[in-house]
C-alpha cells in the first residue's frame, strides 16, 4: 500500500504537523526523514524495515556508516546522507546542551552530560580529556585517542604536559565501554592511578575518571555507576 492510500490520520507527515513529533514513533519519524518508498514497499514500512535490522535501537542505526546505510533496502547515497546530518545534528544539539566548554563542573552527571554527545553509540574506545580552570569552569576538551572495542592506552607524562601547556588547575578523564558494563577493568583503575601520581607531582588534581557506556557511567572518584536519567 502506498502512503497516498492511507488515511490523513495514518501517514507520518501529516501527524507530525497535526500532534507535533513527538506523537510519532521512531519509525515514523525515519519515514519523514526518508520521504519516500520504493515500488515495492512504501516509506514507512522502508523505514520499519531498517528499524528492524537495527533491533529497534536508534544507537545501533547511528553505527552504520554511509556504506552500510546505502546498501539498505530502499535507502541508497541520499537517504543515507539524511540519516548521517540527522544524526550528526542530534549529537551538535546534545552538546549545545551540555554547555561545554564553560561550565562549572558540580559533580560526574555534568561530566557524563558534556561527553554523551561524543562517546555514546562508538564501536571503539576513545579517550578524552577536560581541562578546568581555578573556578573549577571546564575550559578545553581534548581527544587524547582511540583503541580497539575493550582497550585505549594513555601515556600520564603527555597528559599532564599537554594540560600544563593550557594553563589547567585540574583535568578530568572520559573513556567509554562499548561493550556497555561502565565498571572499571583493572587496566583502568592503573591507568587513573598512574595520571594521578604524574599530576600531582607537577601540581596538578586528577579529580574523576568518568566511564561512559550507553545506558550508564561510572565514576572513580565516587566509585558508583549511575543510570543513566538518574541525577548524581
Amino acid at each position: 500500500m502506498k502512503i497516498k492510500d492511507l488515511s490523513t490520520s495514518e501517514r507520518p507527515r501529516e501527524r507530525l504537523l497535526s500532534s507535533g513529533p513527538q506523537a510519532l514513533s521512531n519509525g515514523e519519524l525515519l519515514a519523514v526523514l526518508l520521504r519516500n518508498g520504493t515500488s515495492s514497499c512504501n516509506v514507512l514500512e522502508m523505514s520499519r524495515g531498517l528499524l528492524a535490522q537495527c533491533g529497534g535501537k536508534l544507537v545501533r542505526l547511528s553505527q552504520m556508516d554511509f556504506s552500510e546505510l546505502s546498501r539498505a533496502p530502499g535507502v541508497g547515497p541520499a537517504k543515507a546522507a539524511v540519516l548521517l546530518a540527522a544524526f550528526e545534528l542530534g549529537r551538535r544539539f546534545a552538546d549545545e546542551r551540555a554547555g561545554a566548554p564553560g561550565r562549572i563542573v558540580t559533580g560526574a552527571r555534568t561530566i557524563y552530560d558534556m561527553m554523551v554527545p561524543y562517546l555514546k553509540g562508538i564501536t571503539h574506545e576513545e579517550c578524552w580529556v577536560l581541562l578546568l580552570d581555578k573556578r573549577m569552569r571546564v575550559f578545553a576538551r581534548e581527544r587524547l585517542g582511540s583503541g580497539t572495542a575493550d582497550e585505549v592506552l594513555i601515556e600520564p607524562r603527555e597528559v599532564v604536559r599537554l594540560a600544563m601547556s593550557r594553563g589547567a588547575r585540574s583535568l578530568i578523564l572520559v573513556h567509554n565501554h562499548p561493550a556497555g558494563n561502565p565498571e572499571p577493568s583493572p587496566g583502568d583503575i592503573r591507568q587513573t592511578e598512574a595520571l594521578g601520581r604524574t599530576a600531582t607531582a607537577c601540581g596538578l588534581r586528577l579529580l574523576d575518571h568518568i566511564i561512559v557506556s550507553d545506558d550508564a557511567f561510572y565514576s572513580l572518584s565516587d566509585e558508583k555507576i549511575y543510570n543513566v536519567g538518574v541525577g548524581v
